[in-house]
């Protein structure tokens, strides 16, 4: 890890090795984190390092930067996003990615909920929130980016009142969505403030503790909040669309300090240890890549696929790629353990936002008639894929802008049951006369390609619109989500409904139709 500190005295490297302990245990932590008296608040308090020492925990937790990461969204979101699939056959096959998910694997809750909010809720009993607003700030924008992948995994959540009471009410998702807008709002408000009074002040406070792409510069953290605002909106854009539209037309304005762009880049952060899903990839050969991948890059003739996907080494694919259906019958690991595996290294950061997000979310509420700044969803589809194009260093974009191929058909050589023909006739090329509709596609599936891996957010927009088109699960062991069925969210880990029985049992009735079930929709989700 890149410490960017200089002149560390013995005080900072007592700070450190806290941090470095907390980021390798908190994911144990089942209750509010304690304070462990390691250092005291006067070493803290030297250049507002007790205003800042909790938030490289809390970075690394939004998506986790360890092993975590697999059952955080490994074997959920990416398997259900078509992005990235499992060779291997976790408990006899009835696990996630097969759509049972009660009981197994807490770790879409527990990862973001220890790591991200009990921090949060140490920095806001210890009166950070007056003390160092700025970089309360910042641990606003982590809760909002980690708090809102919760609610939309799960759906109710007791984000407003978490860590504050001794029995947390569980919010609405409606009322997390309203709660994320207004944390937004002030860690904005805040950030500019700081910047206004002093520009350094980033550097000074913050610097030093940003495990981000964003290297502590304050106004690309405001960037971030606008940018999560601006995907919080469009999120909202069917079931409430005036809300939907002030937001994110407040997310766009310059004054407000605009949103990701080519010169941020994606929002990515680093961990101490090699990357997860290069550990699962290569050391563990436990993901490979989602055919879909595979097929809508082929197909497409987009050159993003080498930066992607490396060539299967199975003898009978001849070298070729080929991705692995989600949710298929795995009897050993070795049936398809050598399709093609994820192009990442030991060394890469975790993406949590990628570039070219701002521009697809931007072209969505174009063609909804918004305010995006002026430009047409023509132009912000284009730019999104031409900064994607940039971001993964590949040539031909003009050419691609022109193609009107489509999606090939997917081919197992180890099992023709599980063959497809395309799913979609949808292509590159924007043409303006299409129906709102098909425009839509387009501009998802575009977004759904610049985003990989990164499960989370692909899964909850495909459960918003349908796109892009995806292939269902072959082998699902839920007798609620038939086959060409999609799994609509997770059900709450045991140790949570134990621990909140009463909080729990008033959520689900009232927000969830009475069932925590994986076939359960809410609030935004598109009913199929």
């Amino acid at each position: 890890m890149n410490y960017l500190i200089n002149k560390i005295n013995l005080k900072m490297l007592a700070i450190i090795a806290f941090v470095l302990v907390a980021q390798s245990c908190t994911e144990d932590f089942e209750g509010l984190n304690q304070d462990q008296k390691l250092i005291s608040d006067k070493d803290l308090q030297q250049d507002a390092n007790d205003g800042g020492f909790l938030l490289p925990t809390m970075m690394n937790n939004i998506i986790s930067t360890t092993t975590s990461e697999q059952t955080q969204q490994n074997l959920q979101a990416e398997s259900y996003a078509n992005y990235l699939e499992a060779p291997s056959n976790f408990i006899g096959n009835v696990n996630p990615t097969t759509y049972v998910t009660r009981g197994i694997w807490p770790g879409s809750w527990t990862v973001s909920t220890n790591g991200v909010m009990n921090n949060w809720v140490q920095m806001k009993k210890k009166g950070i929130d007056e003390k160092y607003p700025d970089l309360y700030a910042i641990a606003l924008i982590i809760k909002v980016a980690a708090g809102h992948r919760l609610v939309d995994t799960f759906g109710p959540y007791p984000y407003t009142e978490y860590g504050l009471t001794a029995e947390p009410e569980w919010d609405s998702p409606e009322a997390s969505y309203t709660a994320f807008f207004e944390d937004l709002d002030i860690a904005v408000a805040s950030l500019q403030a700081a910047e206004a009074e002093d520009p350094a002040r980033d550097d000074i406070r913050f610097k030093k503790w940003d495990r981000s792409s964003f290297q502590g510069n304050y106004p690309r953290w405001i960037k971030l909040a606008n940018t999560l605002r601006l995907r919080l909106a469009i999120r909202l854009s069917e079931i409430d669309p005036q809300k939907a539209r002030a937001e994110a037309e407040k997310a766009v304005d310059p004054a407000n300090g605009g949103v990701i762009g080519e010169d941020e880049g994606s929002f990515s952060v680093k961990g101490a240890a090699k990357n997860p899903h290069f550990v699962m990839s290569n050391e563990w050969s436990d993901t490979r890549v989602s055919a879909a991948v595979i097929t809508y890059l082929q197909g497409f003739g987009d050159p993003r696929l080498e930066a992607y996907a490396l060539p299967a080494t199975d003898p009978a694919l001849n070298g070729a790629y080929r991705g692995i259906r989600p949710g298929v019958d795995r009897p050993t690991k070795t049936v398809y353990e050598n399709y093609s595996k994820y192009n990442v290294l030991e060394s890469d950061p975790m993406k949590i936002v990628d570039v070219a997000e701002s521009y697809f979310l931007r072209a969505e509420g174009a063609l909804r008639g918004w305010n995006m700044g002026g430009q047409t969803a023509d132009f912000f589809y284009k730019e999104g894929i031409r900064v994607s194009f940039a971001a993964n260093e590949v040539a031909g974009i003009d050419e691609y802008l022109e193609s009107v191929s489509t999606q090939i058909a997917y081919v197992d050589p180890k099992r023709s049951d599980y063959n497809s023909p395309p799913l979609t006739d949808v292509t590159v090329k924007w043409n303006e006369g299409l129906s709102f509709e098909k425009k839509l596609e387009k501009i998802i599936t575009q977004k759904w390609i610049a985003m990989f891996p990164e499960g989370t957010e692909a899964w909850s927009e495909f459960r918003r619109t349908g796109y892009p088109k995806l292939y269902p699960i072959m082998a699902s062991k839920n007798p609620l989500l038939p086959q060409g069925t999609f799994i609509k969210r997770l059900t709450y880990p045991v140790a949570v409904v134990s621990s909140s029985q009463a909080a729990y049992d008033a959520a689900v009735a009232a927000h969830l139709g009475g069932r925590d079930d994986e076939d359960v929709t809410f609030y935004w989700m598109k009913d199929e």
